[in-house]
């Protein structure tokens, strides 16, 4: 049995364009499962060069065939995720009424509707995809939004049974969801519903510090390190209380909010003016960070605390936007509630699609596929194609090293930074030794160099480490592995000044390599090791500032020559400018 998941729109620009809407259908993306197996699945992105784009994923459609050797005809089934009830649509209408200001409440509300339309009905964007793509499709399973977080969460997890919770901005009413995973039962225990969401709140304040909402809310997070969480801690407890039996209310949060249309109360409750995109961040910008952090933590304990009372479950599947949220993952695992947890590599919208096509593909096979689950899920590029593209480029000359993996080992250990590009794609916004660029993080000033000399972007933004999955314990407080760079975690105290690049106020976004299910580059790290006594490596995307992370051999080039990488290993060549 094949099945298709796919998210996007038709018309996201329009949104972007009418009503300065950034969000909706975000991060397009499909997914190929053939009888549980994940063949394929990428963001459309990659394909455009439109970050975050909500457009209909053709490229990625396109590029999931091709890998695949499918064809449309070959599908049996097609599943989006998201599904508007009437149930949800009355509750959606009745609830949000009385969240928005009054002079924004018809606008919104019309926003609202046309979101509904454009965004929530399966059958009807199923029409659209097929007569973009010029193909027909199978009929369409649309999957409840959240249920699409959880089952991406728990189907690519190891666990036989897990409990689950999924939090984000909007999906149709619910904004968070908790229940239990056993084989292919899913057990529900409560929802989250909207207008009450952190997520949005989340996004508000993003938007309030003078950054882009379902955009730059991990800026937010790497904000919150340099600030003070008590400053407004009190102006947060007027915004958001926490209730019995796993609940909690957020005032003024609405399903659909235009940017700024929340900027009064918000200046009256902080008692300051909402930044504006030019101006330089200020103390009370890292300050209202913290605080925001650490109250989205109070709230995601306050729903665990309730899970952990409603399931015997030991281990923990955790999806949905929010859980984007490195630092607050790692606090998670820390704590104790569960034995073990599992973030997948694409918590986002980004995963609706894979998560919509596991979820259909198991309600018709009510036994669990053992899925071995890989990250690497997005196009690989031949040899031969790889050449083309280098012979064409004319700035750019390359060689052949005997042992890459060594060559480029003496380069970082030397202090270059290099742009790595290896087989198949990674599927999410995380770079994990596929589509990266990689440096030595035994100088301090390292950070510097990558985020001003080559990423263009914030001084203040940390970069995750490496490690082979063997050593991580020499480095890091981390008992298990962190395939997908999930979890911010404790740097250990005599490691701190071995790998300063990465350290971010005594902690790492930590990346375990395993040497069975990445060969190269964990040969690569282990070389490095070898040269420096340090088997760790600053792991960061390759991209440029706004780019979306490289897809083909071709992105990759350009934007070797835009950045000032000092060379680049694309596939078995190192590059070099002429």
């Amino acid at each position: 049995m094949v099945v298709l998941g796919f998210s996007g729109i038709q018309n996201g620009e329009y949104y972007r364009q009418h009503y300065g809407l950034r969000f909706v259908g975000h991060d397009a993306a499909v997914a190929l499962v053939r009888d549980g197996e994940v063949l394929f699945a990428a963001e459309e992105e990659r394909f455009s060069r439109q970050k975050h784009t909500s457009s209909f994923p053709i490229g990625a459609l396109n590029a999931a065939l091709q890998t695949t050797g499918l064809e449309i005809g070959d599908i049996d089934t097609v599943a989006y995720p998201w599904a508007i009830t009437g149930r949800k649509f009355l509750h959606m209408n009745l609830n949000h009424v009385h969240r928005v200001p009054l002079f924004s409440g018809p606008q919104l509300a019309i926003a609202g509707m046309r979101v509904i339309r454009d965004l929530m009905s399966p059958q009807r964007i199923a029409s659209r995809f097929s007569a973009e793509l010029g193909s027909a499709l199978p009929r369409c399973r649309g999957v409840s939004h959240h249920m699409g977080h959880s089952a991406c969460a728990y189907y690519t997890s190891p666990f036989d049974s897990a409990a689950v919770l999924t939090i984000d901005g909007q999906g149709e009413d619910e904004s968070g969801s908790l229940g239990e995973w056993n084989a292919t039962r899913y057990r529900h225990i409560r929802s989250i519903y909207s207008p009450d969401s952190i997520g949005i709140l989340y996004g508000m304040i993003t938007d309030f510090l003078g950054m882009r909402a379902a955009w730059d809310e991990y800026k937010v997070m790497g904000m919150a390190s340099y600030g003070n969480p008590t400053r407004f801690a009190a102006q947060y407890r007027s915004l958001v209380e926490l209730l019995p039996r796993g609940r909690y209310r957020t005032d003024r949060t609405a399903m659909v909010f235009k940017p700024g249309y929340c900027e009064t109360m918000l200046c009256r409750t902080f008692g300051i003016a909402q930044r504006k995109p030019d101006e330089p961040l200020e103390q009370v910008h890292f300050d209202l960070a913290a605080a925001l952090q650490k109250l989205t933590e109070d709230v995601v304990f306050h729903l665990l605390a309730h899970l952990r009372k409603e399931t015997s479950a030991p281990d923990l599947c955790l999806a949905g936007g929010v859980f984007q949220n490195s630092v607050l993952n790692g606090k998670i695992l820390r704590s104790g509630l569960f034995e073990r947890v599992h973030v997948p590599p694409v918590p986002g919208d980004h995963g609706g699609a894979l998560g919509a096509a596991l979820f259909a593909y198991h309600e018709k096979n009510l036994k669990r596929t053992d899925l071995d689950f890989s990250a690497f899920t997005g196009p690989a590029y031949a040899e031969r194609e790889i050449q083309a593209v280098l012979d064409q480029a004319n700035a750019v000359r390359y060689n052949r090293p005997a042992e890459l993996a060594n060559e480029v080992a003496q380069r970082l250990a030397q202090g270059q930074v290099l742009g790595w590009f290896q087989g198949r794609m990674e599927y999410g916004p995380r770079a994990l030794g596929h589509r990266s660029i990689l440096a030595s993080p035994l100088s301090a000033e390292m950070k510097d160099v990558v985020n001003e000399r080559i990423k263009h972007r914030e001084r203040f933004r940390p970069f995750a480490g490496a490690v082979p999955r063997e050593c991580v314990n020499q480095y890091f407080e981390l008992d298990g592995a962190s395939p997908y760079m999930q979890f911010v975690v404790p740097v250990k105290k005599e490691a701190e000044n071995r790998i300063p690049a990465v350290v971010h106020f005594g902690t790492c976004r930590a990346q375990t390599v395993d040497r069975t299910d990445d060969p190269l580059f964990h040969a690569l790290l282990t070389a490095f090791g070898k040269l420096t006594g340090h088997p760790v490596l600053l792991n960061t995307s390759f991209n440029d500032a706004d780019e979306p992370i490289v897809c083909s051999p071709a992105d990759a080039v350009r934007t070797f020559l835009r950045t000032n990488l000092d060379a680049m290993a694309l596939g078995p060549f190192l590059v070099e400018r002429r």
